[in-house]
């Protein structure tokens, strides 16, 4: 996919480690309030992302005349999978978290917003997160956990949003993630085969992808 042109005076580019001190208060600001946010967790997800076996990746948006860092974004595995009751323990465990995506700590700071910087991260890190590189499968879906007012940003970007989190069939049986109060799923397909559909689940009308892995045999 081409990812929209970022404006004239910055660049996106992979993070390194030594940007990590003036990277976090531009990743707290996707989520200002928590004090467990996912900026606590950024230098290692920057030392993750320099692995190329890992399928952690940390980009940020630089401005080219200063060096100052003015957006970022990460890409992170699905962490959810290596707690879910049904895969604790699984090798399957580490395959859903390679192929579920998630969108994490968006954000870019106010002088270089409306400039569509955000829509060419998100843009970037769908490219990233699907890439089939060697020795990897790319993601079959990248999602994002977001609030509400955001939901129309995302739908905007080819995103279906889903108030009660995500369901996927898998061949040990039905995984569910969420819903989390006061926050929505969103999610997009990053390859053909892949579909959603709005379905009544345990946890509520949950966004339920087919294609992930081989459905149950029925």
């Amino acid at each position: 996919m081409s990812v929209p042109a970022v404006p004239d005076g910055v660049v996106i580019r992979d993070a390194a480690q030594s940007d990590a001190t003036a990277l976090e208060p531009v990743i707290r600001l996707a989520d200002p309030d928590n004090p467990d946010g996912s900026w606590r967790q950024l230098p290692a997800a920057i030392r993750q992302s320099l692995d190329a076996d890992n399928y952690t990746r940390v980009r940020v948006v630089e401005e080219t005349e200063s060096g100052v860092l003015v957006g970022g974004a990460m890409s992170l595995p699905a962490a959810w999978a290596f707690t879910h009751p049904m895969l604790i323990g699984s090798p399957n465990a580490h395959v859903i978290a390679g192929l579920v995506a998630s969108l994490d700590s968006l954000a870019v700071v106010e002088a270089w917003r409306g400039k569509g910087i955000a829509r060419a991260l998100v843009a970037d890190v769908e490219r990233g997160a699907g890439a089939h590189e060697e020795g990897k499968f790319g993601a079959a879906v990248l999602y994002v956990t977001h609030e509400p007012e955001l939901t129309d940003f995302y739908a905007g970007l080819g995103f279906t949003v889903s108030p009660d989190g995500i369901g996927i069939p898998t061949p040990a049986g039905f995984i569910c993630h969420g819903p989390i109060k006061g926050f929505r799923f969103s999610v997009k397909a990053l390859r053909t085969g892949v579909q959603m559909e709005p379905l009544p689940t345990p946890y509520g009308r949950q966004l339920v992808i087919r294609g992930v892995l081989p459905s149950p045999a029925r």
